[in-house]
């Protein structure tokens, strides 16, 4: 699992070790199908080495189009707050939670877990000595 380095949401300098910067696919289609997403995902995001950071700035500036991998449809699933048995992006049920996020350990991806119930497959973290 990698952690996100802090970037400036209007820094954009990682989209040009993006293997889709010089791609002849439309990331930005005014109607987005699952066979394109598949598509944008399987040639260009699952390997590529800024997917997170890609992710990152698409949730931040509520982006349209396929970035990281994801629709803007999978996007706004994530911004909900809602607790889950398994991870919208992977299916994973490899979940964890620290209050408030839940965290996918399969594929890295959080999400802010709904407080007012009880986390359904998700265990807690264990405690750890730094304050």
């Amino acid at each position: 699992m990698s952690i996100v380095e802090f970037f400036s949401a209007e820094d954009v300098a990682w989209q040009a070790d993006a293997p889709c910067a010089t791609a002849a696919f439309d990331f930005i289609p005014d109607v987005e199908t699952d066979e394109e997403a598949a598509t944008a995902e399987e040639h260009w995001c699952r390997s590529c080495p800024v997917r997170t950071q890609c992710l990152a700035w698409a949730m931040l500036h509520g982006a349209e189009g396929y970035w990281a991998g994801t629709s803007t449809y999978q996007r706004n699933q994530l911004r909900r707050v809602r607790t889950r048995a398994k991870c919208p992006l992977c299916l994973s049920t490899s979940l964890v939670y620290v209050d408030p996020h839940e965290l996918c350990l399969a594929c890295g991806v959080s999400w802010i877990r709904d407080v007012r119930e009880e986390p359904i497959a998700a265990t807690p973290l264990p405690a750890t000595g730094a304050a």
